[in-house]
């Protein structure tokens, strides 16, 4: 075999080594039967790795190696004719691969579709039509007797049909079997089609405030990259402009990309942009089957999607023609992934929309203090909108001290009265608790032990209804016990307040009106979530308990009070950003209320009223308490007036890691300018039966605290080598646990 009849290939596998894979492709096995099929970057290929079979994605086609050419394994197949991962795709993971300190193969890995991660093509995938043949016999020469295959035959004499078309008509599947195994109809591929968006295709939007005016129009006016803060208060209409710049990109017959921070918030998103267009929308999240989102993945990429609505991973779908992002609640810390490939969602889209030179909108009420900074200093064009959008006023702020007054079940008096009055008046009110389950532990009343998890340095939440203990950090659960596992007492008792508890507190209260609740365990079962908001939007009076589910984006006009029932947690916490996510957190739960023609009220409940957090909520806006916040970081040099890269270090052994952190310690502190903080045991140490440890560190300069990383996985193996320490890099990280 003659060296210029191999190419050398270079892939990306789906294995947690910071390298990628040389392989022989044979040119010679190009022939009539076997043609040969382009190897060009985002390709996917079949490969053996050791004693396995793995999908990998071409990055490169060389004619040199550093290995012996002879010695390299053949690739075993090319998958698909055409491209899996498209240039721009490409481009986005190899800087998401470098930026975020993680190996390529995985990275690649996260782009492809879960049914494109197996040795079938994309046209075996893509979805098909059923087509008559020529031998399709007349439909005189059919039994008359067998009405099935004479209405397929009719059904296929001027038309192919889609799987959705041929259930919908009633065919049997043997029918359309029977098709197939005498040669009278074929499967064949569906051709994408393109159609062009028309005006009437679009509804005319509502009528614009000078404010939301000015918004779309800045917005309009621009056809490059311009990333725009859309900084707006709750109910101020940032979907209306949303949608009126989107409208133009359509017309333009442009697609968009519209991501959004929950599942939860994906249904009234998409049923207000099928209210406004009347063109083909795509859906992208967890939630959804792995055939629904690879036709979602194939739609965007062929064209003929022309918006996608997106959680996180969204960002790596391909589009045909891509020419707007919008990212709704761009502070939302869901944005962020925690766990294996560590990305940010908004940092991608952000550099997605720089390469392909298209604008990108970034809109929140409560803008993150990153965001905010580099529209203070005018990187981002930022639009303010200050007014709400039906012209309601904003909700008066009360507080509640919990050490003043009498409670019941976490509720305080003032506020059991304020609900009270608010329901007989025909409204309804709703309560905010970050706690899903009845109580967050259950203690013995004698020696005080408590339900905790052997697994981690947590407890086992009491979910009362379906008498279960579970640790909401590692899944660990089992039955609720009845007697203390120290002493044996059976005086077991719930301790703090869930989701669950205030539901039950509520309807014992009020039993005279509903009480839904929303939170993950209410709404596991699929179309609950919906049930529950179509409830809701009837208006009628009703109580509403939930988690941060309800605490964005919904639009409840009939809503005129929300009480937060426990602010304290968040008010003496180790993480820098505890205040700026708790007042996010309060901006956005108050933003439900008040949005229809009455006037909202909002109650907050706290034992530290005197806190400066509690003040500043109380007597100033989201943007005082974002400028204060903003000075103090510059004065601490934190972010974004830094950067911060964490390394984290596992291990079944209680102190392996911290030992293997410090090990690192006078390596890195031999750097300038690079502040290192540890190595110290994470806020919860133990987790998963892994015992986890930090070590933070932080530079002014970006680019260089890149190169000491850079440096440190290069040296990693000579500096510290231990098999038993699982460790992991997060750039930029936005919490510790």
């Amino acid at each position: 075999m003659f060296e210029q009849d191999i190419d050398v290939v270079s892939v990306a596998l789906p294995v947690p080594l910071r390298k990628t894979f040389e392989y022989a492709y044979l040119k010679s096995s190009n022939s009539a039967s076997n043609p040969l099929k382009s190897l060009t970057k985002g390709t996917r290929v079949l490969v053996p790795f050791g004693r396995q079979t793995l999908v990998g994605v071409v990055l490169e086609c060389k004619q040199e190696s550093d290995h012996p050419i002879e010695k390299l394994k053949a690739i075993k197949a090319v998958i698909d004719d055409q491209v899996t991962l498209p240039g721009d795709i490409c481009q986005l993971l190899d800087w998401a691969a470098t930026y975020y300190q993680h190996p390529i193969g995985e990275v690649y890995a996260t782009a492809i579709p879960t049914l494109l991660r197996s040795s079938k093509a994309i046209s075996e995938q893509a979805p098909q039509v059923l087509n008559k043949t020529t031998q399709l016999p007349a439909l005189s020469d059919i039994n008359k007797n067998a009405s099935q295959l004479k209405r397929l035959a009719e059904a296929l004499a001027d038309k192919v049909l889609s799987k959705p078309e041929l259930k919908q008509a009633e065919i049997k599947s043997t029918t359309i079997k029977r098709f197939i195994d005498e040669g009278w109809a074929q499967w064949q591929p569906l051709t994408p089609s393109q159609p062009l968006v028309q005006q009437s295709q679009l509804d005319d939007g509502l009528a614009l405030n000078p404010e939301q005016a000015i918004a779309v129009a800045a917005i309009n006016n621009v056809s490059q990259f311009q990333c725009f803060l859309l900084d707006g208060i709750t109910g101020s209409g940032k979907t209306e402009v949303y949608l009126q710049t989107i409208a133009k990109r359509l017309l333009q017959q442009q697609q968009v990309m519209v991501l959004v921070p929950e599942i939860g918030l994906t249904p009234q998103t998409i049923k207000r942009f099928e209210q406004r267009f009347n063109v083909p929308i795509a859906l992208w999240h967890s939630g959804m089957t792995d055939k629904q989102r690879f036709e979602s993945w194939y739609q965007c990429l062929t064209g003929e999607a022309k918006i996608l609505i997106a959680t996180r991973s969204g960002v790596f779908v391909p589009f045909a023609n891509l020419g707007l992002i919008v990212i709704d609640e761009e502070h939302d810390a869901s944005f962020k992934q925690q766990e294996g490939f560590k990305y940010h969602c908004r940092s991608l889209a952000l550099y997605r929309a720089a390469k392909g030179n298209i604008p990108v909108i970034l809109g929140s009420a409560t803008p993150s203090l990153e965001t905010l900074n580099n529209a203070l200093s005018g990187k981002y064009h930022h639009l303010l909108l200050r007014q709400r959008a039906t012209g309601a006023v904003l909700p008066e702020m009360k507080l509640v001290d919990l050490n003043r007054c009498q409670q019941q079940t976490g509720l305080g008096q003032p506020l059991i009265d304020a609900l009270k009055q608010q329901l007989a008046l025909g409204k309804q009110v709703m309560l905010f608790i970050n706690r899903r389950g009845f109580a967050p532990v259950l203690m013995c009343e004698e020696c005080h032990w408590m339900t905790d998890c052997h697994r981690c340095s947590g407890f086992m939440t009491y979910h009362k209804g379906s008498d279960l203990l579970i640790c909401h950090h590692c899944g660990n659960q089992h039955r609720t016990i009845k007697q203390c596992m120290s002493c044996g007492s059976t005086r077991i008792v719930p301790v703090g307040q869930g989701t669950e508890q205030i539901q039950q507190s509520l309807t014992e209260l009020f039993p005279e009106y509903p009480v839904v609740r929303l939170d993950r365990d209410s709404t596991a079962k699929k179309g609950e979530f919906e049930a529950l908001l179509n409830q809701i939007q009837k208006g009628e009076p009703q109580v509403i308990v939930g988690t941060q589910m309800i605490a964005k984006g919904h639009h409840f006009p009939n809503v005129t009070l929300v009480g937060i029932v426990d602010v304290d947690g968040s008010l003496f916490s180790s993480d820098f950003r505890a205040a700026e996510k708790l007042s996010q957190l309060v901006v956005q739960v108050a933003g439900r209320a008040g949005r229809g023609s009455d006037k909202g009220s909002v109650w907050l409940q706290s034992k530290f009223p005197e806190h400066p957090v509690i003040q500043d909520l109380l007597n100033n806006q989201y943007e005082d308490f974002a400028k204060f916040a903003l000075s103090e970081r510059k004065m601490l040099q934190l972010p974004p007036y830094s950067h911060q890269v964490l390394l984290k270090a596992e291990s079944t052994d209680e102190s392996a890691g911290g030992m293997w952190l410090q090990g690192l310690l006078p390596h890195l502190q031999g750097f300038e300018n690079l502040m290192c903080l540890g190595p110290m045991p994470a806020p919860m140490n133990k987790k998963a039966g892994k015992y986890r440890y930090l070590l933070q560190l932080q530079c002014q300069s970006r680019g260089y605290l890149h190169k000491v990383v850079d440096w440190l996985i290069e040296n990693l193996d000579n500096l510290q080598n231990n098999n038993k320490i699982r460790w992991s890099i997060d750039v930029d990280p936005y919490e510790l646990n």
